[in-house]
């Protein structure tokens, strides 16, 4: 049964909302589809929410079981894959069920990183909220945005921070995982093979945390997006993106 509401209203977060690096999650918690507050929520909302914007369900299974896996630092010896986990163990509902607050999205040492597309590495500023002018400048850098455009951005990204961030932690682990946040967001908003990311979707998707629904994009329903599909793009991203 789905779990968000029907109207998809969009209502933009307030100072006292929980909200992620992450704009597709700001996103959907701005209409809605996750808990409004960015909190509390269940591995079932996750995947519902997931799946609404064109998720294959075995994507949205591995997100959310690396979102709801318990974090630990000690990369050598925590639980196998608890170094990229964003839950704390005290991060249980009422009723005991885990939760996912979006603030942990953001935690250092998980999934987020240093040469974001329009967030600060961590120890320039602030690494959650949106920089503006990154943004602008991630806006500008194309009409539309396919996988050549994402990944040399992805490459001018590196070498500014290379440039200004003198503790720049950023290896082939954060690498890959950059790529794959861009594979995502090309596989639900691009307009198909051959075509990229109009920027008006990315204009409603980072500078309002919107989903572009205004703008005519829907979401994929009857082929959604799948592993081997997330894999490709990854590759293809990385290819444009290689800095090492």
């Amino acid at each position: 049964m789905s779990q968000h509401p029907k109207d998809d209203s969009y209502q933009p977060a307030t100072p006292s909302d929980a909200r992620s690096p992450c704009p597709v999650l700001n996103s959907l918690a701005n209409h809605g589809r996750l808990p409004h507050d960015g909190r509390n929520i269940t591995a079932p909302q996750l995947r519902s929410a997931l799946g609404s914007i064109g998720l294959g369900a075995d994507v949205s299974a591995l997100l959310v079981w690396r979102a709801f896996t318990i974090h630990s630092d000690d990369s050598e010896f925590g639980p196998h894959g608890s170094i990229g986990g964003l839950r704390d163990a005290s991060d249980v509902n009422a009723a005991g069920e885990p939760v996912l607050h979006l603030d942990k999205v953001g935690r250092p040492h998980a999934i987020e990183h240093d040469v974001s597309v329009t967030r600060q590495d961590r120890a320039l500023g602030n690494p959650i909220a949106l920089d503006t002018a990154l943004y602008e400048q991630f806006i500008g850098f194309a009409r539309q945005f396919g996988v050549k455009e994402l990944g040399s951005y992805r490459k001018v990204r590196y070498a500014e921070s290379q440039k200004a961030n003198p503790v720049l932690k950023f290896g082939r682990r954060e690498h890959y995982i950059a790529c794959g946040e861009l594979a995502v967001l090309w596989s639900l908003f691009s307009e198909g093979k051959g075509k990229g990311i109009p920027k008006k979707y990315l204009e409603a998707l980072f500078g309002e945390e919107r989903l572009p629904l205004e703008e005519g994009w829907r979401p994929r329903k009857w082929v959604k997006a799948y592993l081997p599909e997330a894999g490709a793009l990854i590759l293809a991203i990385s290819r444009y993106a290689w800095p090492f």
